[in-house]
């Protein structure tokens, strides 16, 4: 009955159906699981034409939300804050307090009416490095300001609470105010902003590192991560995709090095295991940010699956394969 309901919800609420998914993988523990499940759900959304929104502090509430949108649905899922690591709920509290009153005009304007002892620079970091806060300047800008902004109204609180300012008070306060020409200009290189997204979101939102190998990966049969599961324990498989963690070790027995890599596609990540021959083969291989190919059995190691790898090589964004 309950997977009945859910096929039904999915098939002809699709947009409250996976928001619903997304709030709910967002609320579980963190870690490479609950990242992948996200990811999954993200990829479901893709393939589906739904229309995924960043993060906006104007915006966002604390969880997934539904907005209206010129799709062919008329809805887009906007995320949530609780989504972005590093912003808690005592942080969130105070953002959505200060914007009841009215909207944000700039990231001034934020530090200066939220509660900066809840809202610390960790935490605007966070939010300006995902593109909550886009509106107001690129994110190079914005980082590169922050330090500034924050003492500058640090010392207009301070001003204020000695009575030697009014909080509004036009000229006084315009003296206080940084220049807004450090918020804008050039932006981040993309793989950094991808980067911070992957970081901070647990997965790519506004593209993914993986596109321009596209065509490359097509040609090597390789199977989708979303597709292995435990059925598939023993089996042999080839994956590509790219390499976003490396664990390297040494063995107690013949004190050899051998690696634990995480490799991910666009439909979701599997842990890599490489023994020490392959390992001393294939050294260059694992770093983060490459792209690579990869075969082995499917194992499963307590509750997650792995891949004994035996064969690898780097997959380069031009290369043809037949």
């Amino acid at each position: 009955m309950i997977a009945y309901q859910t096929a039904y919800l999915k098939a002809n609420y699709p947009v409250e159906y996976m928001t619903a998914v997304l709030a709910a993988e967002t609320r579980a523990n963190t870690g490479p699981t609950r990242d992948d499940k996200i990811a999954l759900a993200v990829a479901e959304c893709r393939r589906n034409g739904i229309l995924l929104l960043p993060p906006d502090i104007n915006r966002s509430g604390v969880e997934f939300s539904i907005e209206r949108s010129t799709t062919a649905s008329g809805q887009a899922i906007r995320f949530g804050l609780s989504a972005i690591k590093n912003v808690g709920t005592a942080a969130i509290e105070s953002i959505l307090a200060a914007r009841s009153a009215r909207p944000f005009t700039d990231i001034h304007d934020v530090v200066s009416r939220v509660d900066t002892a809840r809202v610390n620079k960790k935490t605007f970091e966070s939010l300006i490095r995902t593109g909550a806060m886009d509106a107001f300047g690129s994110r190079a800008g914005l980082l590169a300001g922050l330090a500034e902004i924050m003492e500058e109204t640090h010392k207009q609180k301070k001003a204020v609470a000695a009575g030697q300012v009014g909080l509004f008070d036009g000229e006084e306060y315009s003296t206080l105010k940084p220049s807004h020409r450090i918020y804008h200009g050039s932006e981040l290189p993309r793989e950094q902003l991808l980067a911070f997204e992957k970081e901070l979101l647990g997965f790519y939102l506004t593209a993914h590192p993986l596109e321009p190998f596209l065509p490359a990966l097509e040609g090597l049969s390789a199977v989708p991560m979303a597709e292995i599961s435990s059925n598939r324990v023993g089996e042999r498989v080839t994956v590509a995709g790219i390499v976003t963690n490396v664990k390297k070790v040494v063995t107690k027995s013949g004190n050899n090095e051998m690696a634990f890599v995480r490799l991910e596609d666009t439909t979701g990540s599997i842990e890599l295991v490489i023994f020490p021959k392959l390992f001393a083969r294939t050294a260059d291989l694992w770093m983060r940010d490459l792209v690579i190919c990869v075969s082995g059995k499917v194992d499963q190691k307590d509750d997650r699956l792995i891949l004994l790898v035996d064969e690898a090589k780097r997959v380069a964004s031009g290369e043809h394969t037949g």
